[in-house]
């Protein structure tokens, strides 16, 4: 039986993962390693199968400064490597483009042990994240990419094609799969008393710019001008985060149709796009997630610069008139588009399970070609 290690760093990894796990676990042995945001204080429990072995360690990034987020990167290096001498994995799948994923990705290399990577080829381009993603790419032995687009990205960026696998976004077999909820029981389960024009928002700091805060301050300008009901959840950890957490305590504080709930996992989030008016922030949930339910979607600054982005979405700038001018077109009670998505039909996990179990049976597999280019003859350098 194969082994096969699972690292996830934050609990948006966990809904993208949990449909991989599910069909990993049916026949390998499966380990799972929590470290990064999972290590925070307010991280819960996650639900994993029951055959699969869990461990945890390495540190949150915190959303300080960039000097704590580098010490947490090397202590996540570093329960990488105590959680591989344990398990002696067949293979490590790691997901996606956040900072304390990179650690761990480099973390197998002196292993040479194949690493399966989920979500490569995408584009970020106002977070730091887009680096993480193409360096984790060019350490990965195996891609399960999302999209057609990152199909071609990838392949433009030297990997062989037959290495890269279109098996969709996992995230959406979770959406998928949880339960119906009502209006009605859905707000119960908030605690809110009316959802009416819900505005569901998720903001983080576009780490790529020269003002990381930009986004969030015109978020909340335009929000402030219509009292809704509004949703907060809590940014990722990376720098910047925190000071994102605490502009949004302090204005929820002061408004009382405004709330706050650090995650609303894996039940309520689907039913969150199911009954919300829109969602507005710069969250890669709008582009990958949001457009299966059609639920409209105003992307805000260039954190998502890039990705590919289906009717549903519609993109302004770092600017509170802007939002406000989406906001009025769309009204009270937006229209939502058809439900259809780029990034697969939610049946993904399955193919990413397979995907990597036949390939770590391939000879060769640590062994990653080089990329064809088509080169004139080089002639001595006078240098």
């Amino acid at each position: 039986m194969t082994r096969l290690l699972s690292i996830s760093s934050s609990r948006a990894d966990v809904g993208i993962l949990q449909p991989v796990w599910r069909a990993a676990a049916a026949e390998s042995d499966l380990h799972v390693l929590l470290t990064g945001m999972h290590c925070a204080a307010t991280a819960g429990d996650i639900e994993v199968p029951a055959s699969a072995t869990l461990h945890r360690g390495g540190a949150d990034l915190a959303g300080a400064t960039a000097s704590e987020a580098a010490r947490a990167m090397a202590a996540v290096g570093t329960a990488t490597a105590a959680c591989l001498d344990t398990v002696d994995p067949d293979a490590v799948l790691v997901v996606g483009d956040r900072l304390d994923m990179l650690p761990a990705a480099t973390a197998t290399v002196p292993y040479n042990v194949p690493l399966v990577h989920l979500h490569g080829g995408e584009i970020t381009e106002g977070a730091l994240d887009d680096r993480v993603r193409h360096a984790i790419t060019k350490l990965a032995h195996l891609h399960c990419v999302s999209s057609e687009g990152a199909r071609r990205r990838l392949i433009a960026m030297g990997e062989a094609e037959a290495r890269i696998h279109l098996t969709g976004a996992p995230g959406l077999d979770t959406l998928r799969a949880a339960p119906e909820m009502t209006a009605a029981d859905f707000a119960d389960a908030l605690g809110m008393r009316d959802i009416a024009g819900l505005r569901l928002v998720t903001v983080h700091p576009e780490t790529n710019a020269k003002q990381p805060l930009a986004a969030l301050e015109a978020v909340l300008a335009a929000l402030d001008a219509e009292p809704l009901p509004t949703l907060f959840t809590a940014p990722n950890s990376d720098p910047g985060g925190a000071r994102v957490r605490a502009q949004i305590s302090d204005f929820v504080e002061q408004r009382r149709w405004a709330s706050f709930t650090e995650s609303l996992g894996s039940r309520l989030y689907p039913n969150a796009l199911r009954h919300a008016a829109l969602m507005l922030g710069n969250s890669s949930s709008g582009l990958i997630e949001a457009g299966l339910f059609g639920l409209p979607v105003i992307d805000v600054g260039d954190r998502q610069g890039g990705r590919e982005y289906g009717a549903n979405v519609t993109r302004v700038a770092n600017d509170a008139t802007s939002i406000k001018a989406v906001l009025a077109g769309l009204g009270a009670r937006p229209e939502r588009r058809a439900l259809v998505s780029l990034y697969g039909d939610g049946r993904s996990g399955p193919r990413v399970a397979e995907a990597w179990r036949a390939a770590a049976e391939e000879p060769g597999l640590m062994r990653k070609p080089a990329p064809v280019i088509d080169l004139p003859a080089l002639e001595a350098s006078s240098c």
